[in-house]
């Protein structure tokens, strides 16, 4: 089967991820995971959304109240990775929980500068990641990152 879009890809690798998760012994009934931040944003998506063991991260950018980190491809993906650990930690969960990125870039020319500041934040062994170029983003972001974590329910109570 040949997806056209990034839309396509991107709506195919969460509906797989949710599959894994279900057939996987994931709870019943997900749940939805907003900070009182992202509820007071009001945007049409939750942060994360806890299947079973599995914690799925809505796609953050690199912006900070409102605006996004100025200076290039290597702050606002500080920037990112600063969100996507701020969401992580809310949940009970950690960068180490990471099994799984997809990294959207604005610029794919702009991918080893990604790369530089990625290993800020992530140390051996890397979660699997993907990573595609795309023709915008929110806000014109240069990034955006999306998760999925490996979290033990039992652990994150």
């Amino acid at each position: 089967m040949l997806i056209r879009s990034q839309v396509g890809l991107r709506t195919l690798f969460g509906v797989l991820a949710m599959l894994a998760a279900v057939s996987s012994g994931a709870a019943d009934k997900p749940q939805f995971l907003n900070s009182p931040r992202a509820l007071e944003l009001d945007r049409p998506f939750s942060e994360a959304v806890r299947a079973g063991d599995f914690l799925f991260l809505s796609g953050a950018i690199g912006e900070d109240g409102g605006k996004l980190a100025s200076g290039g491809i290597q702050p606002e993906a500080r920037q990112t990775l600063t969100n996507v650990k701020r969401v992580l930690e809310a949940n009970g969960a950690s960068l180490s929980d990471v099994v799984k990125c997809t990294v959207f870039l604005a610029d794919i020319a702009e991918w080893p500068a990604f790369n530089d500041v990625y290993r800020e934040f992530f140390k051996k062994p890397f979660p699997a990641r993907s990573a595609f170029a795309t023709s915008g983003l929110a806000m014109n972001a240069r990034v955006e990152l999306e998760c999925i974590a490996y979290v033990p329910q039992k652990r994150s109570r």
